[in-house]
């Protein structure tokens, strides 16, 4: 069973910057087959360019931490994320313009029928199976509480002013709660994970993101859906990444 990979970034239409970051490892050593693919998506925050720097060093943590890893691999994915929380929160202490600096950070491993996760934030990964999406991960943010406590409804959430106010991040702490798990039900041939951040998720609806991952060619549905992000007025960075059971 193979896996097709695709991604991409952008920066919107309102920010100065992209403080999105992504990062994939396709093993190409057969010596660590067996330790799967690797796709991450992190959402920046901070001021100046500090969410920039959170981002891209979660990611690129995770990616090393994981390929390092000698223990399972649901535990070296945890761990993974962990020590990137680590790296974050010591580089905003040390450097007082990156003081306060943090990150979401979704992290999927694919092994042949198996999918693993971890995750802390608002960035999101689903499952995509036959034209039906399934949200993977649970919204640490606080309209995704408000929701669950029936005091907002998920339309609601939407355009709710406090949507992007994130109650776990990477980098804040010098220790964080990692949402980790190895998905129940096998994957089969045609699946597609989706990873994205919530410049994505929060102006593109589930059933659209289903639709346009589901057409044959994931290059061009990474496109359409952040062009159509950027129509509904692409006020934050927006990342996608797509990885399909061929």
């Amino acid at each position: 069973m193979s896996v097709v990979v695709r991604a991409a970034t952008d920066q919107g239409l309102k920010r100065a910057h992209n403080e999105d970051h992504l990062g994939t490892w396709i093993p190409d050593d057969a010596r660590q087959n067996g330790r799967g693919i690797l796709l991450v998506v992190a959402d920046g925050m901070g001021g100046s360019l500090a969410g920039e720097v959170a981002s891209q060093l979660a990611v690129d943590c995770v990616l090393r931490e994981y390929q390092e890893g000698e223990d399972s691999i649901l535990e070296d994915l945890r761990r993974a994320v962990e020590s990137a929380n680590q790296i974050v929160h010591d580089q905003s202490v040390a450097y007082p313009d990156l003081r306060g600096m943090g990150t979401t950070c979704t992290a999927v491993v694919l092994r042949g029928p198996e999918a693993y996760l971890a995750h802390v934030g608002d960035s999101r990964a689903y499952l995509v199976r036959k034209g039906s999406i399934r949200q993977l991960t649970q919204d640490h943010s606080l309209v995704a509480q408000l929701v669950q406590h029936r005091q907002l409804t998920v339309e609601q959430a939407k355009s709710d002013p406090r949507r992007n106010v994130v109650t776990r991040s990477i980098g804040v702490g010098a220790a964080v709660e990692v949402d980790a798990e190895r998905l129940k039900d096998p994957l089969v041939t045609g699946d597609t994970v989706v990873l994205c951040t919530d410049g994505l998720h929060g102006l593109v609806r589930d059933e659209e993101i289903a639709t346009a991952v589901s057409q044959s060619d994931l290059e061009k549905a990474c496109h359409e859906l952040i062009d159509l992000a950027k129509e509904r007025g692409g006020h934050d960075n927006i990342t996608v990444v797509l990885a399909r059971l061929d």
